[in-house]
């Protein structure tokens, strides 16, 4: 009898064990964490429970104090500002699909997911999704799309460079200005000399409607996609998976720091070759393609390169 009541207390003890690590693990969609912090303050009501979610990293800020700001997010639903060390952050790169656990705290623009040590696992990369395009006087009250992955279009930079600060006022198209957020890789590279379409995740910081940025691109970029397919380069490339030959945003993060990257990507379509990325052949286009269509092609693969310096 003694023998048979120990071994029911160890098969109850080890029940509730399962049972509290299945609790543990189970996720929380992000818009119930999100359900936990006061729209009003933008502050956490629950910082006592460690919370499990899965996600896409939509953008990612590097700070300056070592840490990482990211956007996570249900593809079509408000973000969750996600706040780790620059471990945990290298990890935690736009379009990552990934699982996390954390509890609520302060960030630097309110409430955040302090991401628990260890807790990061990335389950794919490259993830697609879509944008919601939105206009200028959004800004003014953006509580609507609060946390939405958005694509603001046709705004310009004053020239010059980026500075330290990890933020930038953009000129609208109606004339208005946007405040952008970058992290500090941005800092002391030039700004985009053209107009330019900025995707990012709102965010509202002190009482100003923000874009977190994970992505510039040129206005323009539909005419150059245009001479792509025109001469047949979508064939073997697309801008952002690898097919035949390797995504345009990856050859864009390999020269993302060179000088010479536009020379050095008209030179590579001009006379083709094997090698750099895998066995298969590019087959040179001098004959093919005009010199001025190759440059506007040159300079169109070289504006992904925001995607990587954004990511850094």
């Amino acid at each position: 009898m003694k023998n048979h009541i120990t071994i029911r207390l160890k098969t109850a003890a080890a029940v509730l064990m399962v049972g509290a690590l299945c609790m543990a693990h189970a996720q929380t969609p992000i818009k119930d964490v999100l359900a936990q912090i006061d729209p009003a303050t933008g502050k956490a009501k629950d910082t006592a429970t460690e919370f499990s979610v899965s996600g896409v990293v939509a953008a990612k800020l590097a700070l300056p104090d070592q840490k990482v700001l990211a956007f996570v997010h249900t593809p079509g639903e408000p973000a969750l500002a996600v706040l780790a060390d620059a471990k945990d952050g290298a990890r935690l790169l736009p379009r990552n699909v990934l699982k996390l656990a954390g509890r609520l705290g302060e960030g630097p623009i309110g409430a955040v997911l302090v991401l628990s040590p260890g807790s990061l696992s990335v389950m794919e990369s490259n993830k697609m999704f879509a944008s919601v395009p939105v206009s200028e006087t959004l800004f003014k009250d953006a509580t609507a799309l609060a946390g939405r992955y958005v694509q603001l279009t046709n705004v310009t930079f004053a020239p010059g460079k980026f500075d330290v600060s990890g933020k930038i006022k953009v000129k609208c198209a109606e004339g208005s200005e946007v405040t952008l957020l970058l992290g500090k890789a941005a800092a002391n590279r030039d700004v985009p000399g053209e107009t330019t379409d900025v995707f990012g995740v709102i965010v509202k910081s002190g009482n100003e409607w923000q874009l977190a940025v994970a992505r510039l691109l040129p206005a323009t970029r539909k005419q150059s996609q245009a001479i792509a397919e025109k001469r047949m380069c979508l064939s073997c490339h697309n801008p952002d998976t690898y097919q035949v030959g390797p995504a345009y945003r990856d050859v864009a993060a390999k020269y993302r720091n060179d000088p010479e990257a536009i020379g050095k990507l008209i030179a590579q379509m001009e006379n083709g070759g094997t090698g750099k990325w895998g066995t298969n052949v590019m087959i040179p286009l001098k004959a093919l393609v005009p010199p001025e269509e190759m440059k506007t092609l040159a300079h169109w693969v070289y504006s992904y390169r925001w995607d990587a310096l954004l990511a850094e």
